[in-house]
């Protein structure tokens, strides 16, 4: 009896282990709601520094996007530190996050100087009147909530997915994704008067300077390793006014490629909104 109550403790314990691991990669749904992780701790603390709450889903969480940008600024001799936290939950979206209570309470729990709201990847590239009826007014309660909290509401823009086997809508294309995806956003930033955070335009900028660049993790949606550190470079940029070149810290990427997806991060500006017909 011992040996079979061992090895089912053994077996519970294997079974959470696994699904809080799926949950953090976005292929399963917390049960408990939106999880915070990050620098918490010097978030409330008196140590000069930004502080920085990321509200998303998986986008967000996979590959610890909110801590890579900490690291970019750790990185960068003489910047001021950013001390960043996520909430976030898998295929969370801004109506969720509107209605969750303890995001309204760590709003006031911590004196946020930026808060980035992260809309499901695909929502902002429908039709506007679509995105519209939902997205719209849950992005205004957040942004006034945010406001009222003392911080700056900043939108993060995310990519077009890639075509092929790897997504199961083969008659749409990245580009004409990447494209709406920029349209829609940009057109609620300009409605809420907040600034987007272009890391979809930076990734089509990185694609142009090296087309062989492998962004994308394998279901060809959310970021691999190298599209969370570009999309992590291009919000230091916008965070700090820093340039990512000046960041040593590479996330263990090639140093060529890692060179490319910092000069890309900075260039955004630069950077088009790809044509559909490609």
């Amino acid at each position: 009896m011992l040996r079979l109550l061992s090895l089912a403790v053994a077996g519970v314990a294997l079974g959470l282990t696994l699904y809080s691991g799926l949950v953090h990669i976005g292929l399963a749904r917390s049960l408990l709601g939106p999880t915070m992780r990050g620098d918490i701790a010097l978030a409330r603390s008196d140590r000069p520094g930004m502080r920085v709450l990321f509200v998303g889903n998986s986008f967000t969480f996979k590959n610890s996007l909110p801590a890579l940008v900490r690291d970019v600024a750790a990185g960068d001799a003489g910047a001021r530190p950013i001390f960043s936290v996520e909430y976030a939950a898998p295929g969370w979206s801004l109506h969720e996050a509107n209605k969750d209570d303890g995001l309204g309470k760590l709003l006031h729990e911590v004196r946020w100087d930026v808060v980035v709201l992260q809309e499901k990847s695909w929502v902002l590239s429908l039709p506007e009147e679509e995105w519209r009826s939902e997205t719209y007014p849950a992005a205004r309660d957040l942004h006034d909530k945010i406001t009222a909290a003392g911080a700056r509401t900043v939108l993060f823009m995310t990519w077009g997915y890639v075509r092929g086997d790897r997504w199961h809508e083969p008659h749409d294309t990245y580009a004409a994704m990447q494209a709406r995806l920029a349209d829609g956003t940009s057109k609620l930033g300009a409605e809420l008067g907040v600034q987007v955070v272009d890391a979809g335009l930076a990734w089509a900028e990185a694609l142009r300077r090296d087309p062989s660049l492998d962004l994308w993790a394998d279901d060809g949606r959310h970021p691999g390793r190298l599209g969370s550190y570009l999309a992590a470079c291009v919000f230091y940029a916008v965070l700090s006014g820093r340039e990512p070149t000046r960041s040593r810290f590479t996330a263990g990427i090639e140093a060529g490629q890692a060179r490319v997806l910092q000069q890309a991060a900075e260039n955004v500006p630069e950077s088009e909104v790809p044509t559909t017909s490609t």
